[in-house]
């Protein structure tokens, strides 16, 4: 198939799984009973602007603090950068990754970026760190969807059921994290890939499995326990904020409970941008809480508003060319 005319295709077949969820939010707002126009005002004239503030200063602490997580992956991937050279290139990325398909445009230009700091050698380090950066970000957001899950909703029947998806995605990512940093479970997969895989490839696999290996350290685990936990905890709070902006009174446990969710469905690159299947999964959760459609798709809409206000500074690197500067202290693994 033409590469242009696959990419075209792809691109089209997003657009469907952005463009249908999107009409069904679409419908499920207006057709609400006394739904008017004068509904979205409301909203935006009889409550305070400070909340969205609240959001922009939660969502800018958990960047630092995710920031410092993936530089504690590339230097175990012997990848040493300076925190503040590191910043920029992660705000870059953010930037990315507001116009990019699924959230992950973003996480290509890091690895980019990070090749472009040491070179050929960069691409396996940067590109492992990043990708178990994102999967472990994921990861623990849905061990808040867990313990929230057991904390206050494992008595109530009608939101029981929601915490089933969480519990097949923290097994599946245990699962992942096995295969990945076990070297008998690696060895294993690299003897079946080997049967199924060109050797080329299989070679390639091999390299990631045994960059993978640098990650088990307890201290690491910890560390990066610790870092996800304020990072995750604070972008769900970006979203209750953005509920208190609208005037929705929800006790935040709801938030970590549906939140993690909305956070799984949006990051996956199947849609542009994560619109369409993010806020019709978020009005559908959201509305078992009692908060009406046109309301939980707002706090949606309003705390991609704030990333992407956020994300400006990015912008502003990538246009004056802050990320592409060489720094003499990367070494690279050549494993």
């Amino acid at each position: 198939m033409n590469a242009r005319f696959k990419s075209i295709l792809i691109f089209l077949l997003k657009l469907v799984v952005t463009a249908v969820p999107a009409y069904f939010v679409y419908r499920n707002i207006v057709m609400a009973p006394d739904w008017s126009v004068d509904d979205l005002y409301r909203l935006f004239s009889t409550h305070s602007v400070w909340p969205l503030f609240v959001a922009l200063l939660c969502l800018g602490l958990s960047n630092f603090t995710a920031c410092l997580q993936w530089k504690l992956l590339l230097e175990k991937q012997n990848v040493k950068l300076g925190y503040g050279h590191l910043l920029k290139l992660y705000y870059v990325g953010l930037f990315f990754n507001n116009f990019m398909p699924g959230n992950v445009g973003g996480d290509a230009k890091k690895v980019y970026d990070i090749r472009m700091q040491g070179g050929q050698d960069t691409v396996g380090a940067g590109l492992t760190a990043t990708f178990f950066d994102r999967l472990f970000g994921l990861f623990f957001i849905t061990l808040f969807a867990l313990a929230v899950g057991l904390l206050f909703f494992m008595h109530d029947e009608a939101q029981r059921s929601f915490m089933w998806p969480s519990v097949w995605i923290f097994f599946g990512f245990c699962a992942l994290f096995a295969a990945l940093c076990s070297r008998r479970l690696g060895k294993l997969l690299c003897t079946i890939m080997a049967k199924v895989f060109p050797k080329k490839i299989n070679e390639r696999l091999i390299h990631m499995f045994e960059r993978f290996q640098h990650f088990r350290s307890v201290k690491l685990w910890a560390s990066i326990s610790g870092l996800s936990a304020v990072t995750q905890a604070l972008r769900i709070l970006v979203h209750y904020f953005c509920g208190i902006a609208v005037g929705v009174d929800l006790s935040i446990s709801w938030y970590f409970y549906y939140i993690p969710l909305v956070a799984i469905v949006s990051a996956l690159p199947i849609s542009i941008g994560g619109f369409g299947p993010r806020e019709l999964l978020a009005q559908s959760l959201f509305a078992r809480a009692g908060v009406p459609g046109l309301e939980s798709v707002v706090i949606q809409l309003l705390a991609y508003f704030v990333s992407l206000a956020l994300s400006l500074f990015g912008a502003l690197v990538f246009l004056l060319g802050g990320n592409s500067s060489k720094s003499g202290n990367v070494a690279a693994s050549k494993a």
